[in-house]
């Protein structure tokens, strides 16, 4: 079964193929000079390039995580200069601002963020997200740099107002469920839960949000089975969404995705089979499911106790669940917070 990371390089590298299918024809050509072929030197090194795109990011980020960025740096600045102003370079670029970001190197940040921002804005004059992933990833690493940048800076309500309007303005999921992540993780603690279902209200709830695609996903099933076992008074959800695919079949219907949910969940998740794992798209970008899984644990007053977009550890988990579990005598008609919830 492919991975979410697995099925955005495919979309990518066959955007790539397209994109570089003129040049395919220009460099086999080159044996016979033409007119308006390049020379064969030149085709190919930007054919050789080009034919790396599911491989640049990668090993950028390789790179930043050994925290390397001066490497990082070259093989960016090397793409970029080879491609052109393309999407995959804008898309490098934004990494380049989150590991200087993630290295606390501020000053770098900020330039490698107004290059990301002047590229996707010149991009966006021909080319729109929902078509290019690449591009899709640039915006959302952009609003998320920024607002990071706001906060350590000690803006943070101009980080909120700046999320909240990139919120209204963005419709594309990858793009809206990112922003909504970055909002939730400077507001959603201490607030009522944006979703919570009827007849969970009144206890504690623990939302595993996940994909049927995610190896990350699976990774956590016994830990949360564990949970599950020692805390029956816990409620677990299993949220879900569908992206359209079903294993290897890349163009699934809802049927066969639906279908492929339930035998992910029975043959990875075993011993939660009475945990409900709904295909609820509501709840996925209400608590900005952008990675996955997003794990969020609400109190018996239905306001969020954790919001975390990444897997924890079982003794995390058991630290923060203990004390929703004491009994609480404030009826939920006294918390000024408590808002209606649509499940």
């Amino acid at each position: 079964m492919r991975t979410a990371r697995q099925q955005r390089n495919s979309l990518r590298l066959r955007a790539g193929r397209k994109r570089t299918a003129g040049l395919w024809r220009c460099a086999q050509s080159s044996l016979i000079p033409r007119p308006f072929c390049a020379s064969s030197t030149i085709a190919i090194a930007v054919l050789s390039v080009l034919a790396c795109f599911g491989q640049t990011i990668p090993e950028i980020r390789y790179k930043i995580s050994a925290g390397d960025l001066t490497s990082a740096d070259a093989i960016a600045d090397e793409f970029c200069r080879t491609a052109g102003p393309i999407s995959e370079c804008a898309d490098a670029v934004s990494w380049l601002a989150r590991g200087a970001l993630y290295l606390h190197e501020p000053a770098r940040c900020v330039t490698y963020l107004e290059r990301s921002k002047d590229l996707t804005s010149k991009l966006l004059t021909r080319a729109k997200p929902e078509d290019d992933p690449y591009l899709a990833a640039a915006i959302g690493a952009g609003i998320e740099v920024e607002a990071q940048l706001l906060v350590r800076e000690g803006q943070r309500n101009q980080a909120i107002q700046m999320l909240h309007t990139a919120l209204d303005r963005w419709q594309l999921w990858s793009i809206k469920a990112r922003v909504q992540k970055d909002l939730n993780l400077l507001t959603l603690e201490g607030r009522a839960a944006p979703v919570l279902p009827q007849e969970d209200k009144g206890k504690p709830v623990l939302f595993f949000l996940w994909g049927h695609w995610c190896s990350v996903c699976t990774g956590q099933a016994p830990v949360l089975r564990r949970l599950h076992e020692q805390f029956p008074e816990l409620a677990i959800i299993a949220p879900t969404r569908l992206n359209g695919t079903a294993g290897d079949n890349e163009h699934a219907t809802p049927e066969q995705e639906e279908a492929e949910i339930e035998k992910v969940w029975k043959n990875s998740y075993t011993g939660l089979e009475d945990v409900r794992h709904p295909v609820d798209l509501a709840a996925q970008l209400a608590y900005g499911v952008s990675s996955t899984p997003t794990l969020v644990l609400v109190d018996r007053l239905g306001v969020v106790r954790l919001y975390c977009p990444f897997r924890m550890s079982e003794a995390e988990l058991s630290t923060r669940i203990k004390p929703l579990l004491v009994n609480h005598t404030v009826s939920t008609a006294h918390n000024p917070r408590r808002t209606s919830s649509v499940p």
